[in-house]
């Protein structure tokens, strides 16, 4: 019987804790890298590519860590009532999962066109609605308040810029919605420092995360966490990470004070139609994404001008990556897992760059599967489905993906291992809508990121730059030159895409626009209201359901939907995004 938690359990790992445990693995990899180096004589030790911190800004970290771990328990003590009482009124609070039935699933997608393992998380339906109004730091109106509130709530943007961030921002209340798609004029964008999402049931759309600090002592993700399950982000752009730029496939359960427990995968998790670019390579962490997890999904997604994890499996069991674009790649491609993974590599699209070193075995690498870490066993691997995956310009590898394309470290057997791994059916996975390799090319280019209110100049020059196979830069731009680590690259690797400052590539955009009336401050903007036949005056028509198919009137507004139309969205075959087509939600 699974005991029930005590208080003690809502200790959940997050917070600098979550960053102190994340570079506590990076030092074991450290280690493992030195120890490959050694036992193969190679002649550039991969241990080089981490920086050699001072105790001077290690000291210094300890006490901003110290300052930020404070400010989040503050606040999760003042959230953490409002969760527990909410979970006694149907919305279980879970600190932990280890397997997809762990958490409870709605019986209509979390928004029309969600697919996949996250597709049926019923992130803030039913909460309070929160309308963020400032663009500042923390304080009232601002995002991280938002965020750092306690209960179901669907967070939108009545206000249009960049949200300056001077630390993280710890999602740790479950159940909540962010809607970047509401903001005015040419919409928002966090930058500054990371997003963590260290909770469950969580849906996040037309979010830019582009975090551009070059902090030694900080080198973190764009968004990352200590994410429970019942995830779903769907056209969000995330860049200039320091680390990753998405790393979402895992979490620690927290059993004692030091902050280190039992890992745990995220459970029920699909990120579509997002753009990943740019990771900063400042330490030589220019990584796209860490993404896996129990019954998870990645689908028609852009990793563009990262040099490695494009994507990098954090997790065992079944991984699901189709219709997906990578694009200008240099030492790492699509790899990870274990011997107990099931890959499904499905339809996608890989498109060497600049950065790609012409004719070797990475330019036209689809999978590289890891073995098994129990070093006292035989080595073995996991199986992996590998069909329809487009190598542009190698015509050999687009016809077979075996012929080439799925490759295994150098001191293995290959021809003994890859019959092995090869599996001629595909994996049981979440639903989701599969197209041919050519085709999601064009549907990621012309559809993927924060597109609502509007995409953005970066996400337009990243694109054109996938389109054209050529990237551009400012020229003369700064070449940071760090003094804690010798760059793999040369200074100037962003003339082939790999940037270590934002400035190389113009830096962050203007974001304007004005701010929409909302007499009753609901969320909902007046005009739309009054044209749906709600009452701007009357802030509780918010979570009702005015046509009773199940979405909240929030909901309805914030995903484009028709209020006219009572449509079964429990039948899958009615699924579609309902603000594909459209620009604007008046």
């Amino acid at each position: 019987m699974e005991k029930s938690p005590g208080m003690n359990d809502y200790k959940t790992l997050s917070g600098s804790s979550y960053l102190k445990h994340k570079r506590f693995e990076t030092m074991k990899n450290i280690q493992k890298a030195l120890s490959v180096w050694i036992l193969t004589a190679c002649t550039l030790p991969l241990a080089a590519q981490y920086p050699v911190i001072p105790d001077s800004v290690k000291a210094r970290a300890a006490r901003q860590e110290a300052e930020i771990d404070r400010r989040s328990n503050e606040a999760w003590e003042k959230a953490l009532p409002i969760v527990l009482q909410e979970a006694q009124q149907g919305r279980p609070y879970k600190p932990w999962a280890s397997k997809p039935e762990d958490l409870v699933k709605s019986n209509i997608p979390a928004f029309p066109g969600a697919e996949g393992g996250g597709a049926y998380t019923p992130g803030g339906r039913g909460g309070k609605v929160i309308v963020v109004t400032s663009l500042a730091d923390s304080g009232p109106g601002s995002f991280r308040e938002a965020c750092e509130t306690g209960g179901a709530r669907v967070i939108v943007f009545n206000v249009s810029g960049v949200i300056h961030l001077k630390s993280q921002i710890n999602l740790r209340a479950p159940y909540v919605t962010i809607a970047g798609q509401t903001a005015p004029g040419d919409g928002v964008c966090v930058s500054g420092s990371s997003f963590l999402i260290d909770t469950h049931d969580v849906v996040i759309r037309h979010m830019r995360f582009r975090r551009g600090a070059q902090d030694v002592a900080f080198r973190d993700d764009a968004v990352g966490g200590n994410a429970v399950g019942n995830i779903i982000v769907d056209h969000c752009s995330a860049s200039w990470g320091l680390d990753e730029n998405m790393s979402i496939y895992r979490h620690v359960y927290n059993r004692d004070e030091s902050g280190y427990g039992l890992k745990l995968p995220t459970v029920n998790i699909t990120i579509q139609n997002s753009i990943f670019s740019e990771a900063l390579d400042t330490y030589n962490h220019s990584f796209g994404a860490t993404i896996g997890g129990h019954n998870s999904s990645f689908c028609r997604n852009l990793f563009a001008s990262n040099i490695s994890r494009n994507c990098s499996v954090g997790m065992n069991g079944g991984f699901n990556f189709v219709n997906n674009v990578v694009f200008n790649w240099w030492n790492r491609s699509v790899d990870g897992g274990d011997n107990t993974s099931f890959y499904n590599i499905i339809n996608n699209y890989f498109k060497p760059g600049p950065i790609t070193p012409v004719g070797k075995p990475i330019s036209y690498r689809l999978l590289k599967p890891e073995a098994g870490r129990d070093q006292s066993k035989p080595i073995s691997f996991g199986k992996a489905f590998v069909k329809g995956n487009v190598v542009d310009g190698n015509a050999k590898v687009t016809r077979d993906n075996w012929d080439g394309g799925v490759q295994l470290a150098d001191n293995v057997d290959a021809n003994k291992f890859l019959p092995q791994i090869k599996s001629e059916q595909p994996f049981d996975m979440a639903p989701v809508t599969i197209m041919d390799a050519k085709s999601a090319y064009t549907f990621v280019l012309n559809n993927v990121g924060a597109t609502l209110p509007r995409r953005d100049a970066v996400d337009t020059r990243v694109v054109k730059t996938v389109k054209t196979g050529k990237v551009t830069y400012v020229e003369n731009a700064p070449e940071f030159v760090s003094p804690y680590v010798k760059r793999r690259l040369p200074v100037d690797s962003y003339k082939q895409g790999i940037i270590t400052d934002i400035r190389q590539v113009g830096g962050l955009p203007e974001y304007k626009g004005e701010s929409y009336v909302d007499s009753d401050g609901d969320g909902m903007p007046d005009k739309w209201e009054i044209a749906n036949g709600l009452n701007p005056n009357d802030p509780s028509d918010a979570v009702k359901d005015c046509n009773g198919d199940g979405y909240t009137n929030i909901e309805k507004y914030i995903n484009g939907m028709d209020t006219k139309k009572k449509i079964d969205w429990t039948n899958p075959k009615n699924n579609g995004d309902t603000l594909a087509k459209r620009t604007s939600l008046m």
